[in-house]
């Protein structure tokens, strides 16, 4: 499956769009559809070996299974309603690790407010999750709506997704699995976030498939481009990266992402939006903003501005994960990043 928007297409060709959906399909992290004169949110994710969780941890991977399928409400600035699953089993998983599993999973939708409405329970093959969740917002904000002239921010540090991949792909011992064992993500619940992003945001994106690929997406479907700079790097990224000799820019680039939100604000918004979110308790970064052309450019820690117009390098085009990191990595350098 090398190209995912294509093969979605040719799907979506075969079905009927009901006239209750609101949203052209790409254009929203979640679906939008009518009920009753009220606009409501909908969003369904699959996650597999694919994904790259850890597994030794069931609880955090519960956790981490439930905040991601959360993402999508709240990168709409939505609120969750109802959630139910779909969980294959791993024929090796315990009675106690998949009890472990669900308290995790149940943590989070706990905390998000949403209702459990059951699912569905299997066990064949290798571990397959799906999450669906129906939400609802005060303003539902999609992926289109950014102009020129918006402030980019972000709700939390980026590379997470991928170091979390790594540890995984990695057949590190002693230090390296120490480090690895020392530094686990635990993907964010950004409800407080969203209430944000539904009062003042453009546009906003889940960074799911990694911050280049939210921000390309951002670019593309508001025909604009996007000048970025001072990105905030999860720190143990970044000294895995140092270590490997990769620049840590990889972080960014690399497609297994960390869920954090993406979202472009009117610079007339700016300042109440830093005040409510000091006030709530929520640390945004600034990195960047909209531009007119489609150009996109990051700056790097001595200040050159870097065309990265031309990249276009994706895992499923690979064989496997080591050839797609070594194309990221030259790619990267050849950019001058070290």
């Amino acid at each position: 499956m090398n190209n995912e928007n294509e093969i979605i297409g040719r799907i979506l060709r075969n079905f009927r769009k009901s006239p209750l959906h609101r949203n052209e399909f790409f254009h929203s992290d979640s679906e939008i559809f009518t009920l009753d004169g009220k606009d409501y949110l909908i969003s369904a994710d699959g996650y597999s070996d694919e994904d790259h969780f850890r597994l030794d941890d069931p609880f955090i991977l519960g956790s981490n299974l439930a905040a991601c399928t959360l993402s999508d409400i709240y990168a709409c600035g939505g609120k969750p309603l109802f959630y139910c699953n779909s969980l294959n089993c791993d024929p090796d998983w315990s009675a106690d690790y998949i009890d472990t599993l669900s308290k995790g999973i149940a943590s989070v939708i706990e905390k998000s407010g949403a209702g459990f409405l059951g699912g569905d329970l299997g066990s064949y093959g290798k571990w397959n999750f799906t999450g669906i969740v129906i939400g609802e917002a005060e303003r539902i904000v999609t992926r289109k709506g950014a102009k020129p002239g918006d402030l980019l921010y972000l709700t939390g540090e980026i590379g997470g997704g991928n170091f979390e991949a790594v540890s995984v792909l990695s057949s590190g011992n002693g230090s390296a699995a120490e480090f690895f064992h020392k530094n686990r993500v635990k993907f964010p619940v950004r409800m407080k976030e969203a209430e944000l992003v539904s009062k003042y945001a453009n546009c906003c994106i889940d960074s799911s498939d990694g911050l280049f690929r939210s921000l390309d997406i951002i670019s593309e479907i508001n025909e604009c481009g996007y000048a970025v700079s001072g990105i905030p790097y999860f720190s143990p990224g970044e000294l895995w990266a140092k270590g490997a000799g990769i620049p840590k820019e990889a972080l960014m680039f690399g497609e297994c992402g960390e869920y954090e939100l993406l979202f472009a604000v009117s610079p007339e918004n700016e300042k109440i939006l830093l005040e409510e979110s000091r006030v709530a308790g929520c640390s945004l970064y600034k990195i960047g903003e909209i531009t007119p052309q489609e150009i996109k450019t990051i700056k790097n820690e001595s200040g050159e501005v870097i065309s990265i117009q031309d990249f276009g390098i994706f895992a499923r085009d690979f064989a496997d994960h080591y050839h797609y990191i070594a194309a990221v990595k030259s790619y990267l350098e050849s950019k001058g990043m070290k």
